[in-house]
């Protein structure tokens, strides 16, 4: 029986979620909780009730591999030979059964595969996925194992552990860093983020500010949202200059 896949969302015409336009389905339920968080119905891993303009809906819901992907070929012609699908989250990796066998029938239809990934997830499961999967996106957070573990929630152990892995088999295809002031571009923490990097000289690297855009789906949940100051494009450029200068490949979008 296949393992069915807990979906929020399938997002289309995606332009920075891996090479060329994608097609992004975001998995439901995050390993980790960091607070500037955008996509609060996807850090659960059940299904959650909301209600939007008195309507009521539900976030979440459940798709076999072949009924996934039935659904994403249809896209098949927007993705003009250079893009494909894309799998986000939340954490799509603790949906690593699902994320494999959803991944092996895309190949069967020549279709790239990506992923978006905190990479706090055990190595067990994030090794069932990673022969499926071409392009990997890896978000750099928190790097000082505490400020981690009682921020995120996360263990940096496994983190390094999993990056080193990935960068092994020749599929990180890009980091990422999603920049607050109170947190991760902190003057401590983007020392040790310019350090990290500087092991992986060839992979590009992303920096976005963190934003309130979330905050209309954390009221449908009837959530209050944690919110950031945000990070300037001035201050995200000269960052990346200062990346730049040590031989990383850094370049500020927009989320």
């Amino acid at each position: 029986m296949q393992k069915k896949l807990m979906v929020t969302n399938i997002q289309r015409m995606c332009f920075h979620d891996g090479p060329g336009i994608r097609t992004t389905v975001f998995a439901k339920g995050c390993s980790i909780h960091c607070p500037w968080c955008s996509n609060p119905e996807n850090i659960g891993f059940q299904a959650e009730t909301y209600e939007k303009d008195g309507v009521k809906g539900v976030y979440g819901k459940e798709y076999s591999p072949s009924e996934l992907v039935h659904i994403l070929l249809k896209d098949q012609d927007f993705w003009d030979g250079k893009g494909g699908v894309t799998f986000s989250g939340g954490e799509p990796l603790m949906q690593a059964e699902a994320v494999r066998e959803t991944a092996i029938e895309l190949k069967r239809h020549q279709v790239h595969t990506a992923v978006e990934t905190a990479l706090f997830v055990p190595t067990e499961k994030f090794k069932l996925a990673l022969p499926y999967l071409d392009f990997f996106i890896a978000d750099i957070k928190l790097l000082d194992g505490e400020l981690c573990k009682t921020i995120l929630g996360g263990d940096t152990q496994t983190y390094q552990e999993n990056v080193k892995l990935l960068h092994h088999s020749g599929r990180l295809g890009q980091f990422r860093i999603p920049c607050c002031p109170e947190y991760t571009f902190t003057d401590e923490n983007k020392e040790r983020l310019r350090e990290f990097l500087k092991e992986y000289p060839e992979i590009p690297v992303q920096v976005f500010s963190v934003h309130g855009l979330g905050k209309k789906k954390y009221e449908t949940l009837n959530r209050p949202m944690w919110e950031s100051k945000g990070v300037g494009q001035d201050a995200l450029e000269v960052y990346c200059k200062e990346l730049r200068q040590e031989g990383i490949r850094a370049e500020v979008i927009r989320i």
